[in-house]
């Protein structure tokens, strides 16, 4: 089945304290205040408002999911940035700093979507002993799975993070990437217990792609297979975007008008055969490379923000609801399915209504396969998955095993299936941590490493994650900053 999750109010949390951003409209008058910026907490454990909170807990992930997608691709190999803040530059480059203020956004808003999730949760097991006639089970599954989300998140994006269950006393344990992992999982479970009480198949799909995503990246490869492997054919969840104020797709920015600010990385995965080692030699009419529709740019390069960079605007892949499958390579003996579409008439990376895919059952097959692939598992049913996966892309069938390449396939199509959908930055962290030195770049690494593409940058870094931000330690009593900032503290 295909699920959208359409939200028609906006809610904020800090710590303890509920607020209600004063433009927000509550259609039905739920709330009669004298000062409507700020609700305390004991107003928000009145069960007639379960609705309301329940859209914040959605809305929240749904409104930083996007920002944190974007953050989570820049220290990859997958996009360029031309963006004319230094800040970002560093990113791309992989040189982060926990002075950055993306570094705050990148940790602030699924810490937020954790606690909203977590608290909502707590409050509706009370409402359900208060009155055992009613069933909270899709509400309760709802808030739990999107606090695992927002725990997910920061254990793929972060290299470390702090998770406070009392916010009114911060905790002062520093949690390791795989910590997260671990404390992201019982949201999962916890929801597939109460989805399926529900008779909602939806939330239990998603509970269970999220958990075998927090499985493969905690290195359980077994447990990952067997989450995925009970993911039903044909599940989708798409975060719902409107061409609205404050439901907008944050991305429409980054490919639209002549300050746009990213274009498709040449390192990645042979798109575009123009980086050297020793700087960009980008050409116009790249045209003919261009027959997987999952992985399109325009076919000529363009500098945008920082009028410095050059980028190919990216066109929409599947994790993008205007995903058309053209291409822009025209129909030829090597790719009949190929549609030479006009570039003018592909669609750039996101509209302000542009869907994305949260979870979906390609995915999920992704995250079994790779543990297969991981235990040295089902050779033949990988094999029969890649070569799925390649005919989508236009590609023709390969006879792999896994001596001769087939694990390497199977990345390979993951990247194009999850092009641009936050995954990029989570799987180069888990292949350097489990399959040290098979990478494709310099001494095995996973990352791009020596010269950056934008040469006149210089060198990449060796950051592979965010650390925790100055705004948690300043808040924080109980953390200590780094000794030395510049030195990453895991990957």
């Amino acid at each position: 089945m295909i699920r959208k999750h359409s939200l028609w109010v906006r809610m904020c949390a800090v710590g303890a304290v509920l607020t209600l951003v004063p433009a927000c409209d509550i259609a039905d008058d739920l709330l009669q205040v004298d000062n409507p910026s700020q609700i305390q907490e004991q107003v928000a454990d009145d069960v007639a408002l379960l609705d309301v909170l329940l859209a914040g807990v959605v809305e929240q992930l749904q409104s930083s999911y996007a920002g944190n997608m974007e953050y989570a691709m820049y220290p990859t190999d997958e996009v360029l940035s031309g963006l004319n803040w230094e800040d970002y530059a560093r990113m791309n480059q992989r040189i982060i700093s926990y002075l950055e203020g993306w570094t705050a956004s990148a940790f602030e808003g699924p810490s937020k979507g954790l606690r909203m999730g977590h608290d909502l949760a707590e409050r509706i097991v009370g409402w359900a002993a208060d009155d055992p006639t009613k069933d909270f089970n899709e509400e309760l599954a709802t808030s739990r799975v999107f606090a695992g989300y927002s725990a997910l998140i920061l254990a793929e994006n972060m290299c470390q993070a702090v998770i406070s269950p009392d916010p009114d006393n911060p905790s002062g344990t520093v949690l390791e990437q795989m910590d997260v992992f671990d404390a992201a999982m019982p949201y999962f479970t916890d929801a597939l217990t109460a989805a399926t009480a529900a008779g909602n198949s939806d939330l239990e799909n998603l509970a269970r792609t999220g958990l075998a995503r927090a499985q493969l990246g905690r290195g359980n490869w077994a447990e990952a297979a067997t989450a995925a492997g009970a993911v039903t054919a044909g599940f989708e969840w798409w975060l719902d975007y409107v061409d609205i104020s404050g439901g907008r797709n944050p991305l429409q920015n980054t490919s639209h008008g002549g300050n746009f600010t990213l274009g498709i990385n040449p390192l990645f995965m042979g798109t575009h055969p123009s980086f050297d080692g020793t700087g960009l030699s980008f050409r116009d009419d790249v045209v003919d490379p261009q027959t997987d529709p999952r992985i399109q740019h325009w076919p000529s390069d363009r500098t945008g923000h920082n009028a410095l960079t050059p980028l190919y605007k990216l066109f929409q892949g599947l994790r993008f609801s205007q995903y058309t499958g053209e291409t822009i390579a025209p129909t030829s003996a090597g790719c009949p399915a190929c549609t030479g579409t006009d570039e003018d008439d592909m669609m750039l990376i996101a509209e302000y209504d542009t869907d994305m895919l949260l979870a979906d059952y390609v995915e999920a097959q992704h995250h079994y396969y790779e543990a297969q692939a991981q235990m040295g598992a089902d050779e033949a049913g990988v094999l029969a998955f890649v070569n799925a996966r390649r005919a989508v892309g236009n590609m023709a069938p390969v006879a792999l095993t896994y001596a001769t390449g087939l694990f390497d396939e199977l990345r390979n199509q993951r990247a194009r299936d999850l092009f641009m959908g936050g995954f990029r930055l989570p799987d180069l962290r888990r292949w350097t941590r489990f399959n040290a030195g098979d990478g494709p770049f310099t001494g095995g690494s996973w990352f791009p490493v020596g010269v950056h593409p934008n040469t006149q940058w210089g060198d990449y870094g060796p950051w592979t994650c965010f650390p925790i931000p100055l705004s948690e330690y300043e808040g924080n009593s109980n953390l200590t900053k780094p000794n030395d900032p510049s030195i990453p503290p895991g990957i």
